[in-house]
């Protein structure tokens, strides 16, 4: 598989973005198959886009909305359209898209897509890149776990649209279709291998509790105490006016065990705060039973987990004789851009390109959450997992 990432910073005449995107794609031979990522800031008619990029180029394109994208040639941008063209004679690509989906149908919708396009692929596919705009009322993890089921637990990679924290002009597009409420995804058969790899790096506090009552995602007592109190009592402010902001930089380190005995640990962050309750409702799970550690990060840690991932993931690349890797898509967390200057987002975005090898093309997006596989330590088994303040990255 070969690839090439292009960008254009023209979004409000699209037409000149397109042409501009077409010009820098001019001496890159398609092979037989060809798929296209897009990463597009959430200000683009993505409508417009959709159809501009069929009649352009007409081979299948998933698209997400993104606060900010960082580029290959132009680093960490704010603004603008992404486009990564992927092109083999050896491997096949099918996308698609869900229809809108609400809090009764996702399920539904999830399983019917990907049943549809598995069968359009006529095998199981490699990996499922996904990108969905999430309900704020469904946990993160829902829309890993359905796919994951649905597909016989296929390595899933992607994440969440963003936009500039409205979180109301997400969006995400296949092909000529836009949702404000859907999940697209392009399933990769045929010769590839893909090494996905996810990574964060925390120093933990001296808080650590045990979740004993919870429902769904809405955490109600850590040890004989209500999530409040033991929040209050580790010096956490929760008479705050934005809590969200708050939790972004000192985010939760959850560990858990999954039934067959595998050990999982994710990091998760506060959406709210239930006062009167004392319950505190996180944007992914925390199940029963799951140790808690309060945590911060900080712009080394940041800088680590970068370099961790991608280095992992070139030892796997180099070890693997049988696949030549040139392609590279990374989802990380837009709670970095919460966190830390504009300079700091800047230095880590040219850190990238520091790191993966000069043979690798890249694209990638900031998002409301990441969709990649964890290795559990204890098994070396591998489980797709829904994850906050984490930085993941795809090899092809």
């Amino acid at each position: 598989m070969r690839s090439l990432a292009v960008y254009t910073a023209e979004m409000d005449d699209l037409e000149a973005g397109i042409k501009e995107l077409r010009a820098k794609l001019n001496n890159f031979e398609l092979g037989k198959n060809s798929m296209g990522i897009v990463f597009a800031h959430a200000d683009t008619d993505f409508q417009e886009l959709a159809n501009a990029l069929q009649d352009e180029f007409g081979f299948p394109i998933l698209g997400s909305s993104a606060m900010s994208m960082f580029t290959e040639s132009d680093g960490y941008v704010t603004e603008g359209i992404s486009l990564h063209v992927f092109t083999a004679d050896d491997c096949t690509f099918v996308a698609g898209v869900t229809d809108e989906m609400d809090q009764d149908n996702y399920k539904a919708k999830i399983k019917s897509t990907y049943s549809r396009l598995e069968e359009e692929l006529g095998e199981k596919p490699k990996v499922i890149i996904t990108y969905a705009v999430k309900d704020a009322a469904v946990a993160g993890d829902e829309y890993v776990d359905i796919l994951n089921d649905a597909s016989g637990g296929v390595p899933i990679f992607g994440g969440f649209s963003s936009d500039n924290f409205l979180f109301s002009d997400c969006r995400i597009m296949v092909n000529r279709e836009v949702r404000a409420a859907g999940m697209g995804m392009i399933l990769v058969g045929g010769n590839t291998k893909p090494v996905l790899k996810c990574r964060f790096s925390v120093e933990t506090t001296d808080f650590e509790e045990v979740v004993t009552e919870v429902e769904g995602n809405t955490v109600y007592k850590l040890g004989n105490r209500t999530l409040v109190d033991v929040v209050r009592e580790a010096g956490v402010d929760l008479d705050s006016e934005n809590l969200l902001s708050k939790f972004v930089g000192s985010p939760f380190l959850v560990t858990y065990k999954k039934p067959n005995g595998d050990e999982i640990e994710l990091m998760r962050n506060l959406a709210s705060i239930n006062k009167e309750e004392g319950s505190g409702t996180f944007i992914g799970s925390v199940p029963k039973g799951a140790v808690v550690r309060l945590a911060m990060f900080s712009r080394k840690d940041v800088t680590k987990s970068v370099a961790e991932a991608i280095r992992s993931a070139v030892v796997d690349v180099s070890n693997e004789h049988e696949y030549i890797y040139t392609s590279a898509i990374i989802t990380s967390c837009a709670s970095r851009l919460m966190t830390f200057s504009s300079d700091t987002i800047v230095d880590e975005a040219k850190g990238y390109a520091n790191i993966i090898p000069q043979n690798i093309r890249f694209s990638g997006m900031y998002s409301f959450g990441e969709f990649c596989p964890v290795v559990a330590e204890n098994s070396k088994n591998s489980h797709n997992c829904f994850h906050n303040t984490t930085f993941t990255f795809i090899v092809l």
